[in-house]
């Protein structure tokens, strides 16, 4: 979007177009390498460490959003209706099979109250995302997770055998999260219809839009024929919702019904206009794809080069053994201003890297050749 704003721009329409057009123009690109004159430094630095897409949100995603400021003081569930008839044709899901939320973050915070006030216990691998974890464990709920494999992929049959008959709900994330590796299609899909007989499965494909592996599929079809599969999915990433908030849960009717029950946030109407348009912009998510490729194979380069170890990734982030402590990493990367990935237990002589754009990669294998070879 232009920095130029017109003065008719600024005059009609209560200047919502024109006020959105110098935020998005002025800041929202403003800490990477691919802006003319930018200078990280440990105060602005390029951030490297939340998985966020670069590139921001999609001008049909801004334009979804700014067409819906005239009403943005009404109740807007009506407006749902307008994601729902997307995402159901996109998926062949029916609407009653999917809830959303602000941000997928809240469906499992929500997984874990429910757990807590049902009983039982969460079983999931280790590492991986910590949101249902954490909140559930802070509310006395017994976690048990299973160490990932010698590969660094999630153990199926481990986890299974780790079942208990406390268990409330096995919680699997897929690519995994600080691990960018998937589990194998036909292992999950078997291992979900199998747990699902005893307890809720819930698949977190936060990633989903980003995998170009041939043994990777969403489960989201799993689970809205099944009773106890759940799929959350985010526009957090490769639409790049993340200061916005858009998540979605997909299941049986029964277990989006009990998701709503719990629930005690909402979504703007504003996330869901933009949502609406982002998801049908199809071109803008290729481009994202084709740059997210074109910044992992600098990475691959850079690494591949010095002999590092390091997980091939099916989402926007690389990890890499360091061979130090990982608080001492991301000092160095500070001091020349870049954010990478806070710890990852056990692995805390490994770094989880977020792909920028291809510019700030470059300036990423600077540094590193510079601090660490």
């Amino acid at each position: 979007m232009s920095n130029e704003i017109s003065r008719r721009d600024w005059l009609k329409g209560g200047s919502a177009m024109a006020a959105v057009a110098m935020v998005m123009g002025n800041r929202a690109y403003a800490q990477n390498m691919a802006v003319p004159g930018f200078v990280p430094t440990p105060e602005n630095p390029i951030r490297l460490g939340t998985n966020e897409n670069p590139y921001g949100l999609s001008k049909s995603a801004q334009k979804g959003i700014v067409d819906v400021f005239n009403i943005a003081h009404q109740y807007g569930r009506g407006r749902y209706m307008d994601l729902v008839d997307v995402l159901s044709k996109m998926e062949g899901v029916d609407p009653k099979n999917m809830t959303f939320s602000a941000g997928s973050g809240e469906i499992l915070k929500t997984l874990g109250l429910i757990t807590f006030v049902e009983g039982g216990s969460v079983l999931s691998a280790n590492p991986t995302y910590h949101d249902l974890i954490r909140y559930a464990e802070r509310r006395g709920v017994k976690i048990n997770q299973v160490p990932v494999t010698d590969t660094m992929t999630i153990d199926l049959d481990a986890v299974r055998k780790a079942y208990t008959d406390d268990v409330g709900i096995i919680y699997l994330v897929n690519p995994n999260n600080p691990l960018p590796t998937i589990m194998e299609k036909n292992k999950l899909k078997e291992f979900c219809l199998e747990m699902s007989k005893k307890c809720l499965v819930f698949i977190d494909e936060a990633y989903h839009e980003y995998v170009d592996n041939p043994d990777y599929e969403t489960m989201v079809p799993l689970a809205t024929q099944n009773e106890n599969i759940m799929v959350a999915r985010t526009a957090s990433k490769i639409h790049g919702f993340a200061g916005v908030r858009l998540g979605i849960a997909y299941s049986s009717e029964k277990w989006i019904n009990k998701l709503r029950e719990f629930m005690t946030g909402s979504v703007s109407q504003l996330a869901v206009a933009g949502a609406a348009a982002s998801y049908q912009d199809i071109e803008t998510q290729n481009f994202c794809r084709r740059k997210n490729k074109e910044a992992l194979q600098i990475t691959y380069d850079l690494f591949d080069k010095h002999g590092v170890e390091y997980v091939k990734s099916n989402a926007n982030f690389v990890f890499y053994k360091t061979g130090l402590d990982i608080n001492e990493v991301r000092k160095r990367y500070l001091d020349n201003g870049i954010v990478v990935a806070r710890p990852f237990p056990p692995f805390l002589d490994w770094c989880r890297v977020s792909m920028g754009k291809p510019e700030d990669m470059q300036y990423f294998a600077k540094v590193f050749e510079k601090e660490f070879v």
